[in-house]
């Protein structure tokens, strides 16, 4: 009877621990895509060649991005905007932001309420955005970028 326990005890052990490490790993990971949105924000907000050099970064050639008024945009589109001075954020909040993870995959869902000019695009206002991140070569890319104008800030 001690025998069982023992191994039943050693198995749900054995269980508990990869799901401790990947709990941590994932805090690790959302610790890290937070950053990266904030670093983003702020050199959106700076333009110039912080922004070049932060696109460049974390906006891969084949991203897929999907304004709130709805043109289909590349990741070299965006570099490209921010290389001309296309795109520029006089300013920008996030609320209600979550960040999922999923090994190296990550999805970021939150609200932006943000003024400014993207890809020569005026916009202002509040817009519900979500993002998809996977982890390449050690670093977080967003692959997708999509947001919604909303009526109202919901």
């Amino acid at each position: 009877m001690k025998q069982r326990f023992v191994i039943a005890m050693l198995l749900v052990l054995a269980l508990a621990v990869p799901a401790t490490m990947l709990g941590q790993e994932n805090s690790k990971a959302e610790k890290e895509i937070r950053a990266i949105l904030e670093e983003i924000n702020q050199n959106l907000m700076k333009g110039g060649p912080d922004l070049v050099r932060t696109v460049e970064k974390y906006y891969p050639d084949d991203q897929v991005r999907i304004p709130g008024y709805g043109r289909l945009l590349t990741g070299a589109d965006m570099v490209a905007a921010a290389k001309e001075g296309a795109t520029h954020v006089e300013s920008q909040v996030y609320s209600d932001v979550k960040v999922r993870v999923y090994g190296n995959w990550a999805i970021v869902t939150g609200i932006e309420t943000a003024k400014g000019v993207h890809v020569g695009v005026p916009f202002a206002g509040a817009f519900r955005f979500s993002r998809v991140f996977v982890k390449r070569d050690g670093i977080w890319k967003n692959v997708l970028y999509q947001d919604t104008p909303l009526p109202n800030k919901q």
